[in-house]
């Protein structure tokens, strides 16, 4: 799994065991796609990370989506690490 079906499947991590799997087509996209990710560097996606942690309940918030980003679930911490990829620090 990669591409935009990497993200329909973040919306879906309810487990531990779902977040694995997330993290195995995590790396997976990178492995294939790290050219369109526009964080490819360890500093630069840790980058991302901080700065979408910053900003996410503004992000949720424009999505029209309701989510307490000060109670951490697995698929908070799968869409977080997959903005990662992208998010400007």
């Amino acid at each position: 799994m990669v591409g935009d079906d990497l993200y329909e499947y973040a919306k879906t991590v309810q487990s531990r065991e779902d977040f694995i799997k997330f993290v195995e087509y995590l790396n997976e996209d990178y492995r294939q796609q790290q050219a369109q990710w526009e964080n490819r560097s360890l500093g630069e996606f840790l980058g991302g990370l901080s700065s979408f942690a910053n900003d996410m309940a503004g992000y949720y918030k424009n999505m029209g989506e309701t989510v307490d980003v000060d109670v951490v679930s697995w698929r908070l911490v799968a869409e977080m690490l997959l903005a990662a990829t992208v998010y400007g620090s």
